[in-house]
């Protein structure tokens, strides 16, 4: 609902707007507006403008008189033609003054400001009471004429101060500085009086951060600077509503809860700037809003060895760095192709379960990473001359090493991240302390292992079944 300026005792704002323009106040009848308002003619008005107690060249802020109107550091008349009688009327020939209708006299000078508040949206609420309920008529110590020696005192004459009293302020907001951000009259923008949209407001200030949002690729989908910030005061750095990832929780709450609840946590989630780690804030060039492209910033990180519960995690960066033949995943979706990384209930924050020992009985769950793109039948089928290229005759040596009860994991042979071998063949494998060799020799119709696991074997694609045998 569209909120109105208040009706005065002699009628509407408009009303007397009206009358203001009716007599040409601007001409040089300063008095005519007061007698518009009277009822009077303007030249009687004009005659009753000063008592005849005042003496030749004395006014009415003489010392003798209303002295303490002169010593206000602004005063009302200062910056425009008028005097007393501008706004006062003489009763009679005795030195008794009234004004007959306070509220209403002062749009007869600003009429620009009124019509403005009377187009808007929300009017603040003082505002349908009077000027008066702000302004002092005849001066102030204070710019604006403000009935308190500061803005900060009048605001708070109303407002709660509380809303400033946390740890961190903001500066305008706690040096009493409101007309920064809001309209002190009226305002189109929101029933919170704002000077404009908040975006705006904002930029205004913290430029540095507005063009780094508004120039980057993807900007974080919020509707504006308040849903994270409080503009006036808060218990948390930044002046955020919430303290790290619980304040984003209130938008990513799946996100917040893998992270809360993962049996595997992932250090730059819950730790030092928790989400802010890996994501911007406000505008990024990478998606989802991370700090830089995927795997460059897992490499920010994974640029040594880390220690991680009982194991050490390998240098991913010189691995990738010294290993021409990439796992696929990791070529076309990046680390999250297998890691999930805010947090897992699996190994190694792997999206799906997968085997964590050298050896592990075979069950088709244990194996759910891998068989999210390769075909499980691989490792189901014991005799075939088509799934595999991996076999002797028909018999397949991924069945033989996998589907057994001390079956060997697919790491015992294949490096997940990248390997120097095509098919990820590694050249050694951890196994406790030693780093167990592989010792593989590929040829055109099978090759030849010799690992630290068994005796040297040879297989050959084109052997006869091995039931023929």
């Amino acid at each position: 609902m569209v909120q109105r300026v208040t009706k005065t005792s002699t009628g509407t704002f408009a009303k007397d707007l009206r009358a203001r323009l009716t007599c040409g106040w601007r001409a040089g009848t300063g008095i005519c507006g007061l007698a518009v308002l009277l009822g009077l003619p303007v030249a009687a008005a004009q005659a009753a403008r000063a008592p005849s107690t005042v003496a030749p060249g004395a006014s009415c802020v003489t010392a003798e008189c209303h002295a303490q109107v002169e010593r206000y550091r602004y005063t009302h008349w200062e910056d425009f033609e008028a005097d007393c009688g501008d706004c006062h009327a003489q009763k009679g020939d005795k030195h008794a003054f009234s004004v007959p209708d306070a509220e209403a006299l002062c749009p007869v000078c600003h009429e620009a400001m009124v019509e403005g508040m009377m187009a808007e949206k929300t009017v603040h609420y003082p505002v349908e009471d009077g000027c008066f309920e702000c302004h002092n008529p005849h001066g102030s110590n204070a710019q604006g004429l403000l009935k308190t020696e500061t803005q900060r005192e009048l605001c708070f004459g109303c407002h709660e101060e509380s809303i400033v009293g946390e740890k961190y302020k903001h500066g305008p907001a706690d040096q009493g500085a409101c007309t920064m951000c809001h309209s002190p009259h009226a305002s189109s923008n929101s029933t919170l009086l704002l000077q404009a949209d908040v975006a705006s407001i904002c930029a205004e200030c913290h430029e540095q951060h507005a063009e780094a949002m508004w120039s980057a690729k993807y900007q974080h989908d919020f509707a504006d600077c308040i849903d994270c910030h409080n503009p006036h005061s808060s218990p948390n750095p930044k002046m955020l509503l919430g303290a790290g990832r619980r304040l984003c929780a209130e938008c990513h709450e799946d996100i917040v809860d893998t992270v809360d609840r993962a049996a595997v946590d992932h250090a730059p989630t819950s730790t030092g700037k928790e989400c802010v780690n890996c994501h911007s804030t406000h505008g990024a060039n990478a998606a989802p809003m991370l700090l830089a492209p995927q795997r460059e910033l897992c490499l920010g990180c994974h640029d040594k060895k880390l220690e991680s519960g009982e194991t050490t995690l390998a240098n991913m960066k010189s691995l990738l760095d010294h290993n021409e033949h990439w796992h696929k995943p990791i070529q076309e979706s990046g680390c999250t192709g297998c890691h999930q990384p805010h947090g897992s209930d699996h190994f190694r924050l792997l999206k799906k379960p997968f085997p964590e020992k050298f050896y592990s009985p075979f069950d088709l769950t244990n194996y759910a990473l891998c068989f999210s793109c390769h075909e499980q039948s691989v490792v189901q089928t014991e005799r075939t001359r088509t799934l595999t290229n991996f076999r002797d005759g028909d018999r397949s040596l991924h069945f033989l090493h996998v589907n057994r009860e001390k079956g060997r994991t697919c790491r015992a042979c294949h490096e997940p991240h990248a390997s120097p071998h095509l098919r990820h063949i590694r050249d050694t494998v951890p196994f406790g302390k030693w780093a167990l060799p592989v010792n593989f020799e590929k040829n055109e119709t099978g090759g030849k292992c010799h690992p630290g696991c068994h005796d040297e074997f040879t297989y050959d694609r084109n052997a006869p079944n091995y039931s023929e045998e």
